[in-house]
């Protein structure tokens, strides 16, 4: 057994792994959130084999369904687990995501602090043609992440599973688009705007910089 606990359901564990099973109770047991149906998608099988393929991972398999006895149950890496509730939808993702992290600042034991290390720098040489398409390259993300953020609200209507996915994109993607704007402001700083701009790119530095996009759909 475990720590962890979604709305009043305890959340077995075995091997590190979490019972999808009693998140599909906590969630409100709707048959259309069985984790069965989780498992068979093909974003969520792409999740698997890159967690498998993750020398970092530590459990030997991400997903392990438990049949028979007086309590199967499916169980998966916490992952997993995560993108499962996200699937349900955003707001039973944020109530599972709070309860992992209470859990594992529970687990935390205090530890002597250390001094950080110095952190590492690149010198990286790019010309001014590459740095042109890494710019292109934020602006075509960005307009990719408000995309999915306008097909939200339409795939919620139609009914859609993939809406809470559309959302967690839209919100998770923003943070290291973010991020990445900065590092290329940072990096094209002594790039003017062309004269004669004849492909966009005086509205995409301007963009840059100002940390906005003018796409239209």
């Amino acid at each position: 057994m475990t720590n962890l606990s979604i709305l009043k359901t305890s959340i077995r564990s075995l091997d590190s792994l979490y019972s999808l099973t009693d998140l599909h109770k906590a969630s409100g047991g709707d048959e259309k959130h069985k984790p069965v149906l989780f498992l068979r998608l093909d974003q969520t099988k792409d999740l698997i084999s890159e967690i498998e393929n993750d020398k970092v991972q530590i459990c030997t398999l991400p997903v392990k369904t438990i049949r028979g006895g007086k309590n199967p149950s499916t169980y998966a890496c916490e992952e997993l687990a995560l993108a499962y509730a996200m699937w349900i939808s955003p707001k039973f993702h944020l109530i599972v995501l709070r309860a992992f992290l209470a859990m594992h600042k529970q687990q935390c034991q205090p530890q002597q602090l250390a001094l950080p290390e110095p952190e590492k720098k690149f010198i990286l040489e790019l010309t001014e043609k590459e740095l042109k398409k890494l710019c292109w390259l934020w602006k075509m993300a960005e307009l990719m992440r408000q995309l999915i953020g306008m097909v939200q609200k339409p795939l919620e209507l139609l009914g859609s599973r993939l809406s809470g996915s559309a959302w967690g994109f839209s919100h998770e993607y923003k943070y290291p688009i973010e991020i990445a704007r900065k590092i290329l402001v940072r990096a094209t700083k002594d790039i003017q705007t062309d004269k004669i701009d004849s492909n966009g790119w005086n509205n995409v530095i301007h963009e840059l910089r100002r940390g906005e996009t003018n796409g239209t759909f």
